[in-house]
């Protein structure tokens, strides 16, 4: 009996590492938006350049901690409950904006410290993986990037952070940058200018766009895909994070 279907499935992976030290802080599983990530996917195979893999962006709205040191965690925006699509889908509170460079698109601007692309391939495998690996260096993000130009980095990695349920009411140190949400983004490679946020209109002109496909030139375009919430961590100038991200394509999964 032939089949009429085959199962697919789209797993990811992440990892945050210290640079310097190599500890591994965050590694753990990330939850893909299944109904934005099959029209990202079906648009990028017709070649159109707004739904090409084109941001990482890092958010504080994913956890928080009480004040007897609990963490809590909001539910992931991915997953089983992602099946439908969601257009306007955002972290819960983006603080800054990576943009990723590739081998195919990129060769005018490539930057090695924020890049995306597929390892050596092998023909003896039935998936193939997209390794983002984006490096958070020193001085980022910028400061007085975040809102109200009121959270910044500290010298030292001594965070007094305690976090409330809704991180976007600004009820927390306002001397402490953490974040603990994560999520790639699909879209055009032209909604700020250089390779990353360096203002808070830049952030909130990323969160605010949203999808368009039409493919016109210059066009502006930006659509979630994946989704990935940890227990909070600091950045501060004294602390050089490396993300790896990696996203698994199989088809005909069990």
């Amino acid at each position: 009996m032939f089949e009429d279907s085959i199962r697919g499935s789209i797993q990811g992976f992440v990892k945050i590492i210290d640079k310097e030290s190599g500890e591994v802080i965050v590694d753990t599983h990330n939850d893909v938006l299944y109904g934005n990530i099959s029209a990202a996917l079906a648009h990028s195979l017709i070649g159109n350049s707004g739904s090409f893999l084109a941001y990482m962006a890092f958010g504080n709205g994913g956890a928080y901690v009480g004040p007897t040191g609990i963490i809590s965690y909001k539910p992931s925006l991915g997953g089983a409950g992602s099946l439908a699509k969601n257009p306007t889908a955002n972290l819960y509170n983006t603080i800054f904006v990576k943009k990723l460079s590739n081998d195919s698109t990129s060769s005018g601007s490539y930057n090695p410290l924020s890049r995306a692309f597929i390892p050596t391939e092998d023909f003896a495998t039935n998936y193939e993986d997209i390794v983002v690996d984006v490096t958070l260096g020193y001085s980022e993000p910028p400061t007085g990037l975040t809102p109200s130009n009121s959270i910044q980095q500290l010298p030292l990695d001594n965070s007094d952070f305690i976090g409330t349920p809704d991180v976007m009411t600004g009820n927390f140190s306002p001397n402490t940058l953490v974040f603990n949400e994560i999520g790639l983004f699909a879209g055009s490679d032209n909604l700020f200018a250089g390779g990353f946020t360096q203002t808070v209109s830049d952030v909130n002109n990323f969160v605010t766009q949203g999808v368009n496909f039409s493919n016109t030139p210059g066009a502006h375009s930006k659509l979630m895909i994946t989704h990935v919430i940890f227990h909070p961590v600091q950045k501060s100038a004294n602390r050089s994070y490396e993300i790896i991200y990696t996203l698994r394509i199989q088809m005909g999964a069990s």
